[in-house]
């Protein structure tokens, strides 16, 4: 068809695999260079429009990527990417959103950033790049058509503190917070609060017999709200930090005000890569269907509005989560080896409960929203009040 093709994490390939693909496009290129209109391609004899393209995209140095063959390399031209003026992106973005004052607020933004990336702490989590901008962006849009009022600084500081808060660990809060103050002086705007919802998280809490605490409410609006924005969420904090009961609240929560949820939960380290999304037998061709394929298919086909979550509890590797980058992604869909492709449906989330990022690689970490729950947040207190809640 002379059709362009993009390949993309071209070098999470085998390297077996890869020389077969240098010798098809060998054969590709020598037909172009001799003008010719049908060409023998790997024994059948096709079609030929010089009009083709084929471009592979790639992070190099990761782990569980390979370096490509030199008989690969000299077929393509390489191209490096610069790095984006996310300023420029930020302006253009703001006034697609519809706000007037975009060049300074811009400016403000992108400030706040960098400032971010230089003072506060080193963690794994935090992540301050394009990604990063474009979901704060979409919050700062939604928030300004739901209060056309209100000056456009205040919303935008409202979405820049609401939407980066959740992820901030408690040593760089004050530090976040006085950047804030600094770029918008003089403003305190109230965060955007929905009443009638966190009086049902109460309730759901209770059901569960939990505490509702104020710190552990907050956490379950801010897990809604990040979930509002985006379809893949990290909810990282240690262990006993209150990880699982945050989503499982959550879902009560859905379950009491009738919004019929679902989810699936796995641990994707319980099983190997090839268990997980699936594999071509390479003698008989045969298809054998993975864990998180079939799960991905049922959810996508289950009828019904609820919200429908897949839980993934396990560490994370970048031999397993890289190959979920294009799910994760705005492309939202789930390539197998079999050839079949599997999109996610807007009601579908994907939750990660992990305790660390520490293997994850900077293409996982900025494809999620990402709720930190600090060892502080709920104490001891809960827990015991709890417990002593189950005794006799």
């Amino acid at each position: 068809t002379g059709a362009w093709g993009c390949f993309d994490e071209f070098n999470r390939i085998t390297v077996e695999v890869l020389s077969v693909i240098a010798v098809q496009v060998k054969s590709i290129q020598d037909a172009i260079k001799e003008n010719k209109t049908n060409f023998n391609f790997m024994g059948v004899m096709i079609a030929l429009r010089a009009t083709i393209g084929y471009f592979v995209t790639m992070n190099p140095g990761y782990a569980g990527r390979a370096e490509l063959p030199e008989n690969l390399k000299v077929l393509f031209r390489p191209c490096a990417m610069c790095v984006p003026d996310l300023r420029l992106i930020c302006e253009i973005m703001l006034v697609a959103e519809g706000f007037l004052e975009s060049t300074s607020l811009s400016r403000k933004f992108i400030t706040l950033y960098n400032l971010c990336k230089e003072l506060l702490s080193k963690q794994d989590h935090y992540d301050w790049g394009l990604r990063a901008v474009k979901s704060v962006l979409v919050v700062a849009g939604t928030l300004k058509r739901g209060d056309r009022e209100r000056p456009e600084e205040q919303v935008l500081m409202r979405a820049l503190r609401d939407f980066n808060v959740p992820k901030i660990v408690f040593d760089d809060l004050p530090v976040f917070l006085g950047l804030i103050s600094d770029l918008f002086p003089n403003l305190d705007v109230p965060r955007k609060r929905d009443l009638d919802f966190e009086k049902a998280v109460k309730h759901a809490a209770c059901d569960l017999k939990l505490q509702p605490e104020e710190n552990f409410i907050m956490k379950i609006v801010q897990l809604e709200e990040i979930l509002f924005v985006r379809h893949s969420v990290f909810i990282v904090g240690d262990a006993g930090s209150s990880k699982t009961q945050t989503w499982k609240t959550l879902f009560r929560t859905y379950q009491n005000l009738k919004k019929k949820p679902t989810y699936t939960d796995l641990n994707p380290k319980a099983v190997t890569n090839d268990e997980l999304y699936g594999i071509i037998n390479p003698s008989t061709r045969e298809w054998k269907d993975g864990l998180f394929s079939c799960i991905m298919r049922d959810m996508a086909n289950l009828p019904g509005e609820g919200p429908k979550w897949i839980l993934l509890d396990g560490d994370i590797d970048p031999m397993w989560i890289e190959s979920l980058n294009t799910v994760m992604d705005d492309n939202k869909i789930l390539t197998l080896a079999s050839n079949e492709r599997i999109a996610v449906t807007p009601e579908m989330k994907l939750i990660f409960e992990i305790s660390n990022l520490k293997t994850a690689t900077p293409a996982t970490v900025s494809r999620a929203g990402i709720l930190y729950i600090n060892p502080g947040d709920l104490g001891w207190n809960a827990y015991v009040t709890s417990w002593i809640e189950t005794r006799e």
